[in-house]
C-alpha cells in the first residue's frame, strides 16, 4: 500500500491536499512504528513499549588500531540507559570477540585490513542503540630483537646480564647462544677465561620465528694468569685438639699456603628454633680468626652427616622432627630421609644464614654444601654394598637414583637463589648405585655459576685416566674455565705411593694439568713437607715441600 492510495484518482474533488498530507503523515508513522517493532523483535525484544516512550541508548568506543597476531582488547561503551546490558555484534574482525555482558573486545586479529562492523545494545526495558565502527588492523611486519646492552666488555671469568625486546610478535620469549663462553636461558652470559683480549658474539633468537635473530659484539678482556690454591684440609681449630700447635706454628703463616678448609657442622651453629640467637657463630668465628689475621682466605665445608651411627652433625631438633620412620643405618652411618620436608625446609633455612653471616666477610673464600655425606653428594656410605641400608632407602623412601638427581638439583637451584657473594661450591662424588650424578650435578651447578669438585682423588685416576673416579676427569675438560673446579685427595697421602691415594708428588702435578683451581690437601701431608717433628719429614719432607711449592706458583690450566 502507498500513501496515495488513500487519495483515489478519479475523484480529485474529495482529497483537499491538506487530507491528503495528514493520510501521508499517518501512513509513514505506521510504516516506522512497524520498523521498530521488527527491530526490537530481532534483538530478542518485545512490542510492549509503546514507540514514543522507547529510550535510545548511545554505543561510543575509542578503539586504538590492532596488530595482526597480536593480542588486542577495546571497550564498548554504553550510555542513556540502565544496565544490564546486552551486547551484539556483526562482522567484527576474524580473531576477535565481544563479550555480550561486558561489551569488551579481545582476541587475536587473523587478517589485516580496515573492518567495518556493527553493534547493537539492548537493556531489559527495551532500551536499544545501534552504531557503525571502523577498525584498523595493521600487519605486524618482520618480527625485530634488540639486546642490551650493546658493545659491552666483560674481565675474563665474568658475567654480564643481557637483555633481549621482541617486537612484532605475541611470543617474545628467545633463545641465547654465545661464541664463546657461555649463556643461560634467561641471558646471563659467563665469559670464557682468556689469556689475551678475545671477541666473542652473543645472540639472541626469536621462539616465535627462528629465522629472526640478533648478535651484539662484546670483547673479553684478559686478565693476569690466576694460579693454583692450595688449601689446607681440615685444620685442628682447638688447641686440644692433636697438632693445633704444629699446624699453627708451621702452615698459618707458610708462603706456600693459600688458606684453611674448615667444616662446619649444621648442629654447631643451629641451636634450634626455641634457642635466642638460634645461630651461634661464636666457635667459628674464632676458628678463622689466626688465619684472617694471616690474610689467608678460609673456605667452609657445611657438613648434616657425619661418619657416625649418632650423627651429631645435624641438629637434634631435626632428628626428632623426623622421627623413627625417616632415619636409617647405613654402614654405621645413621643418614635422614633426604626427601621429607623436615630436612629440606630447615637445612635452607640454615643455608640462607650461613650466606647471610659469611657473605660481606672479604676473607671467606668459597662455601661447598654438603647434600649427602659429609661435604659431598653421595647419600650413604653403604648405599650398594649394605643390604639393610639399600633395602631401607628403596623400599621404605622410594629411593632411586632419578629421585635422587631431582633432589640434588632442586638443592642446587636452591642455592642458586640465594645469590651469594661468595662462590658456592658441590661435590660429584657418586657410587656405582648413582652413576649419572657427577654428570647431572654438573649441568645444573655450571649454568648457576655454582663451582663443583671430586673428593675422590686418588692414584687409580692417574692410571685410569681419563677414566677417573665419578668421571671428574672428562667433566673437567667439558666445564674449564666455565667455574672453578676442585679436588681433593681421598684420605691423606701414602708418600711412598703405596695405597689408594698414592702420593702427592704424583697427584698434584696431574691435579694441575687437568684444570683444577683448588687442591683441599689433608693437613697431615701439609705437615709432612714443612714439619720438621712431623713422622716421615726425613725421608719425605724435601720431595713434598717441593712439589707444593712449584704447585703454588702454577696457572690454572
Amino acid at each position: 500500500m502507498s500513501p496515495n492510495s488513500f487519495c483515489p484518482a478519479p475523484a480529485p474533488s474529495f482529497c483537499s491536499s491538506r487530507l491528503c498530507l495528514s493520510l501521508k503523515t499517518l501512513s509513514l508513522l505506521v510504516l516506522l512504528t512497524t520498523s521498530q517493532l521488527l527491530f526490537a523483535q530481532s534483538l530478542g525484544g518485545t512490542a510492549k513499549t509503546p514507540a514514543g516512550s522507547v529510550r535510545h541508548l548511545r554505543v561510543t568506543a575509542a578503539l586504538a588500531p590492532a596488530t595482526l597476531g597480536v593480542a588486542y582488547s577495546g571497550v564498548i561503551s554504553v550510555t542513556g540507559g540502565a544496565p544490564p546490558y546486552t551486547f551484539h555484534e556483526h562482522y567484527l574482525p576474524s580473531g576477535l570477540v565481544v563479550n555480550r555482558q561486558t561489551g569488551s573486545i579481545s582476541g587475536i586479529p587473523e587478517q589485516a585490513g580496515n573492518f567495518a562492523f556493527q553493534v547493537w545494545v539492548t537493556n531489559a526495558a527495551g532500551a536499544r542503540g545501534l552504531t557503525h565502527f571502523t577498525l584498523t588492523v595493521n600487519d605486524k611486519g618482520s618480527i625485530t630483537i634488540r639486546i642490551t646492552p650493546v658493545g659491552a666488555t666483560v674481565t675474563s671469568g665474568q658475567t654480564l646480564p643481557f637483555q633481549a625486546k621482541v617486537t612484532n610478535a605475541s611470543n617474545t620469549a628467545v633463545t641465547w647462544t654465545a661464541s664463546k663462553g657461555s649463556v643461560t636461558a634467561s641471558g646471563l652470559f659467563t665469559a670464557p677465561i682468556v689469556t689475551a683480549n678475545t671477541p666473542v658474539v652473543v645472540t639472541a633468537t626469536s621462539v616465535a620465528d627462528p629465522t629472526k635473530s640478533a648478535s651484539v659484539n662484546i670483547s673479553v678482556a684478559s686478565v693476569a694468569a690466576s694460579t693454583v690454591s692450595l688449601e689446607v684440609l681440615f685444620a685442628p681449630t682447638h688447641p686440644a685438639q692433636p697438632y693445633y700447635n704444629d699446624v699453627q706454628t708451621y702452615l698459618v703463616h707458610n708462603p706456600v699456603v693459600s688458606g684453611a678448609n674448615l667444616v662446619v657442622p649444621w648442629s654447631s651453629v643451629d641451636q634450634g628454633p626455641g634457642a635466642n640467637p638460634q645461630y651461634d657463630w661464636s666457635f667459628f668465628d674464632g676458628a678463622i680468626q689466626p688465619w684472617i689475621t694471616a690474610g689467608k682466605k678460609v673456605n667452609l665445608i657445611v657438613w648434616t652427616i657425619s661418619d657416625a651411627a649418632t650423627n651429631t652433625a645435624m641438629p637434634q631438633y631435626i632428628w626428632k622432627n623426623l622421627g623413627a620412620t625417616n632415619i636409617a643405618t647405613c654402614y654405621g652411618e645413621q643418614v635422614p630421609n633426604y626427601f621429607s620436608p623436615a630436612f629440606q625446609l630447615p637445612y635452607q633455612a640454615f643455608m640462607a644464614e650461613v650466606v647471610h653471616h659469611y657473605g660481606s666477610n672479604p676473607s671467606i673464600g668459597y662455601i661447598r654444601f654438603g647434600l649427602g655425606r659429609g661435604g659431598e653428594t653421595n647419600p650413604a656410605r653403604g648405599l650398594g654394598s649394605e643390604q639393610a641400608c639399600t633395602h631401607h632407602l628403596e623400599k621404605m623412601w622410594g629411593w632411586t637414583e632419578t629421585g635422587w638427581i631431582n633432589y640434588l638439583n632442586s638443592m642446587l637451584n636452591y642455592e642458586a637463589s640465594l645469590r651469594s657473594p661468595k662462590q658456592l661450591m658441590v661435590g660429584i662424588v657418586g657410587t656405582h648405585m648413582i652413576p649419572n650424578v657427577p654428570s647431572a650435578v654438573a649441568a645444573t651447578a655450571v649454568p648457576a655459576d655454582i663451582g663443583f669438585g671430586s673428593q675422590g682423588l686418588q692414584a687409580a685416576d692417574v692410571a685410569g685416566y681419563p677414566n677417573c673416579t665419578s668421571d671428574w676427569c672428562n667433566l673437567f675438560d667439558q666445564y674449564a674455565g666455565m667455574v672453578p673446579l676442585e679436588l681433593q685427595t681421598i684420605a691423606p697421602s701414602d708418600p711412598s705411593g703405596a695405597g689408594q691415594t698414592g702420593s702427592l708428588t704424583t697427584l698434584v702435578p696431574f691435579a694441575i694439568s687437568r684444570h683444577a683451581a683448588f687442591l683441599e690437601i689433608y693437613y697431615q701431608d701439609w705437615l709432612l713437607a714443612f714439619d720438621p717433628r712431623y713422622p716421615g719429614y726425613v725421608q719425605y719432607g724435601a720431595a713434598y715441600s717441593r712439589v707444593l711449592t712449584e704447585a703454588a706458583k702454577a696457572p690454572i690450566q
